[in-house]
């Protein structure tokens, strides 16, 4: 076993290892051209399907000349091809209910590029045959229209005007470093702005020819289709493609072994949090070999070390004294390269200095390396466990997306594939069988003195001190002179409930004929509404919501509502600290978290079934007995500052704070700062969480799910009945979250290296809340946002991602508001912002039905999807238990329903109160 299990380094063979199995419920084929394909049926969600072409394609095969043209390429994807010219591909898809860049999208890296279109309406099987002559005309015949290619240079060169910032600019410079030798170097997906801004058309074409071909490709189609008629269909579509005989080789670039460490040091202005990585690079294991037990067993031995390492990281986390404000481990990829893999430690510096979080996480790592105690792998394994169960449990309702991109790593990593069936009874025994003492031979193995690499993203600001290759060298020599001590396991062993109360009773039921769920009122006075589903077979939701809030506290407590929900990250139950209760919870699949706003109060929940009981008693501690004790609450404080140390320097920070002032009055919705963290008092935030959570009355419980209605009444008689009753809340202060009244425009500005301009325009106002305007509201800001990605992005190639979104509130007099913001292209602002204002305008007259029936099409799409789910039944019982107006049952006769007419009098009256703010950030010139 010992030997079997080094394969986690080294990958050593062992002949009699049996092969992993393939998933015997996926169709695998291949043409005769090279073109590979997946199939599967599945009816999670039903009626949809997934489609994905993958292509072992990527930056990494650019020439010098030719830099940027594999990410291009993918963008040329969607501006025309053979079937679908111009923009009529978007067009077809939108009219199905298909988004673009929710629905349809695409990625590009060094290695591989995805398409894919997912969540598709595939009852009708002509809109199924048009995904597929969408996926054959991106592999083989796209039109590459060289004015459609001049209008998508600016939105490349501004999609890395966006990007050109901080950790970006550090990455170009340090490249070359962190890969000497290596044609990953120079191989980043955006390329260079000379080749996208001159390349000539030709050129293109040409790499498109070379590398988009049947032999590199793999097409996925997973979902509520007919296999036999999808794979008919994929042969008639695709087979026709042509293999050149003389096509080029597909060469997978080496990344050269280093003697020695190498430092790379990278600082900029403009980076939010100080970073330093150990990186000790490893070969990769060969995609060849990943069908055999051995790549599991390595993949779970490493998955074991690493996790057990982080979960001492974050332990350290709640201690104030500890010099990161976030810190871990993980393998996979050497940065940017497919041929080489890498064991990688990450810290996040405090201070003005990373050289303290060096020294601890190398410390932290070498300490791994004297190895995991018994009770550490106990729990991880449970972990482990538990979660590969609940997969199992829920394999019915396994998604179609999550299935797909599973086909796609197996085709381009071939990534075993063999069903969580078969995956749960291998790894459940191979889990069993595997002792601590195999898993702490892994990371002594994994962190050698070559091929070691420790690279740092620093802010470049006065005061900060940058360290250089001697000093990283020094500090990490004296870590290892160290005499370090092994780590000692504290874990708390009484129950998280010390005195179980006394059960309480459910005193009335009755039927609730809206949502058809059975409706208790408990001796305490709260009321629990219970709906058992079919949709998962392994999930149980909980919400709990009341009305009320903090903004009827006095201004004395304005620090401490600010940096309430910040608090409440560190928190912890009765004794157990936020540390203690993340190590109780392992092998458990529960949660439960609360959230305190301005006019509601919400606690969410998830569980397995099994762990039903484990949801209650947090939902029981939660009101009872929630707690953040002193050490987490420093340690909290001192992670905040932590990260908020360099957002000065961000020009990000800046527009979202001139947002924030120009939307709201009250200083409690502006961002946090150093005096509010340090004004912050736990005591009084403790104070406000217990007031919040006094009088249970207040609440109506909601459960959704694989429920067991016995089950659940002894657990709710149990948990919920005996909270106490105590003290309501006062009544709500709408001028602590409202917008503000009236129309301004604001300009500021701010130095940046790369020149952008930030703007948001944003329309608020009173309109009734009901069913109706809800979603005539949501398809206002939807129409926005199709007509500004074909206008300000395609049109005019200002900015690479503009979108808008408008909602109606439940709560509050000024309940509506429809924003949009987007990065730009400075010289463009005046146009940008004028533009913006036009479509508002224009919208308010001018609605067309097509326009509008793309919208509806895919909300009659999300709508009959959220009805297999749980948690948009328990989100929608609880909004109408806090406000009872029903989005939910209505939804698709209210969508149905609605007219251009209906979107136009929203606007209008929108535009009619007269509260248009626009908030602009330029570049200091």
């Amino acid at each position: 076993m010992a030997i079997l299990c080094t394969t986690a380094v080294s990958y050593a063979q062992n002949a009699r290892m049996p092969a992993v199995p393939v998933d015997s419920a996926v169709r695998i084929g291949r043409l005769d051209n090279g073109l590979t394909y997946y199939i599967r049926h599945n009816e999670y969600p039903k009626g949809l399907a997934d489609f994905f072409i993958a292509q072992k394609v990527g930056s990494v095969l650019e020439e010098d000349n030719q830099r940027g043209l594999a990410h291009f390429l993918e963008h040329m994807c969607f501006n025309g091809t053979k079937n679908f010219p111009d923009s009529t591909l978007l067009n077809w898809a939108e009219s199905v209910g298909v988004k673009f860049g929710q629905n349809l999208n695409a990625y590009t890296s060094t290695d591989e590029t995805v398409y894919y279109l997912s969540k598709v309406p595939v009852e009708r099987t002509g809109v199924q045959d048009s995904c597929l002559l969408i996926l054959h005309d991106w592999a083989d015949a796209l039109t590459l229209d060289p004015k459609e290619i001049d209008k998508e240079r600016g939105v490349i060169h501004e999609e890395w005007r966006s990007r050109n910032v901080g950790m970006q600019r550090i990455n170009e410079t340090i490249m070359p470093v962190i890969y000497p030798g290596s044609r990953y170097a120079h191989r980043m997906p955006i390329g260079t702005m000379e080749v996208v801004d001159n390349f000539p058309y030709q050129a293109l074409r040409d790499y498109y020819e070379k590398w988009y071909r049947p032999d590199l490709q793999g097409i996925v189609v997973v979902g509520d289709i007919d296999p036999d008629r999808i794979e008919a269909q994929i042969k008639k579509l695709f087979s026709g493609i042509r293999l050149d005989e003389n096509r080029a080789e597909r060469v997978y670039y080496p990344v050269p072994d280093t003697p020695g460490t190498i430092f790379a040091i990278g600082k900029d202005k403009e980076i939010a949090q100080a970073r330093i990585e150990i990186v000790y690079k490893h070969d990769a294991y060969p995609d060849s070999l990943k069908n055999t037990m051995d790549y599991y067993i390595s993949q779970y031995v490493i998955d074991m070390a690493s996790q057990m390492l982080n979960t001492r990281m974050s332990d350290m986390m709640t201690r104030p004294e500890t010099p990161f404000t976030a810190a871990g481990s993980y393998y996979g990829n050497f940065a940017y390269s497919k041929t080489k893999d890498a064991f990688s430690v990450v810290g996040i510096g405090k201070g003005d200095s990373i050289t303290p979080t060096l020294e601890a996480v190398y410390r932290e790592l070498l300490r791994a390396a004297k190895g995991f105690t018994p009770s550490e792998y106990d729990r991880a394994r449970a972990e482990y466990l538990s979660r590969l169960e609940s997969a199992y449990n829920g394999r019915s309702t396994r998604t179609s997306n999550s299935l797909g991109f599973e086909y796609v790593r197996n085709f381009l990593d071939n990534e075993p594939i063999p069903g969580i069936e078969k995956e749960y009874s291998m790894m459940k025994f191979w889990a069993g069988q595997i002792p601590v003492e195999i898993i702490n031979k892994v990371i002594p193995q994994m962190i050698g003195k070559d091929n070691r690499l420790v690279i740092a993203y620093l802010p470049d600001k006065d005061g900060y001190v940058i360290p250089d290759s001697a000093a990283l060298k020094t500090i990490m020599a004296a870590v290892e002179a160290e005499d370090i001590v092994p780590y000692v396991d504290s874990v708390k062993t009484e129950p998280l409930i010390p005195n179980l109360p006394k059960p309480g009773k459910i005193v009335g039921e009755s039927y609730d004929s809206l949502y058809n769920a059975e409706k208790w009122v408990l001796s305490n006075g709260a009321t629990v509404l219970v709906k058992p589903t079919d949709f998962d077979d392994d999930q149980i939701v909980l919400v709990a919501a009341a009305n009320g809030g903090t903004s009827a506290l006095p201004d004395s407590e304005t620090e401490n509502i600010m940096y309430l929900p910040n608090a409440m990250a560190f928190s912890g139950l009765g004794e157990y600290g936020n540390s203690d209760l993340q190590k109780y919870m392992a092998g458990r699949q529960a949660s439960v978290n609360l959230g305190l706003g301005a006019a509601t109060r919400t606690i969410s929940g998830n569980c397995v079934v099994k762990d039903l009981q484990t949801m209650m008693e947090l939902l029981y501690m939660t009101f009872t007995a929630f707690n953040i004790n002193e050490s987490d609450f420093a340690a909290g404080q001192e992670l905040n500052r932590g990260l908020l140390h360099n957002q000065e320097a961000m020009p990000m920070f800046h527009f979202q704070k001139a947002v924030s002032k120009n939307i709201y009055d009250s200083p409690r919705n502006q961002l946090l700062s150093l005096g509010v963290i340090d004004a912050a008092d736990r005591q009084g935030i403790l104070n406000i969480i217990h007031d919040q959570l006094a009088d249970v009355q207040d609440f109506t419980f909601v459960f959704t799910g694989k429920i067991n209605t016995d089950s659940l009444r002894r657990y709710v008689e149990q948990y919920i009945a005996p909270i106490p009753k105590g003290k309501s809340l006062a009544g709500v202060n709408e001028a602590e979250f409202s917008v503000k009244p009236g129309a301004l425009t604001d300009i500021s500005t701010f130095k940046m290296d790369t020149p952008q301009t930030y703007a948001a325009v944003i329309l608020s106002g009173s309109i009734p809340y009901n069913a109706r305007n809800s979603f005539v509201a949501s398809m206002a800001g939807q129409v926005l946002t199709a007509r500004l990605l074909k206008q300000i992005r395609e049109d005019m190639g200002a900015t690479y991602s503009v979108g808008a979104y408008c909602s109606l509130n439940r709560q509050g007099t000024v309940n509506a508001m429809l924003q949009t913001a987007l990065p730009m292209k400075p010289e463009t602002k005046d146009a940008v912002l004028a533009a913006i204002a036009a479509q508002l305008e224009d919208m308010a007259v001018n609605i067309s039905d097509a326009e509008l029936a793309k919208v509806k099409e895919f909300m009659l799409k999300s709508q009959t999807e959220n009805e297999r789910k749980n948690g948009p039944w328990a989100g929608a019982m609880s909004g109408y238990s806090l406000r009872p107006v029903d989005t939910f049952i209505c939804a698709k006769e209210t969508i149905t329903g609605i007219t251009p007419s209906d979107i136009k009098a929203f606007i209008k009256e929108l535009l009619k109160q007269n509260n248009y703010k626009v908030i602009v950030l330029d570049p200091e010139m």
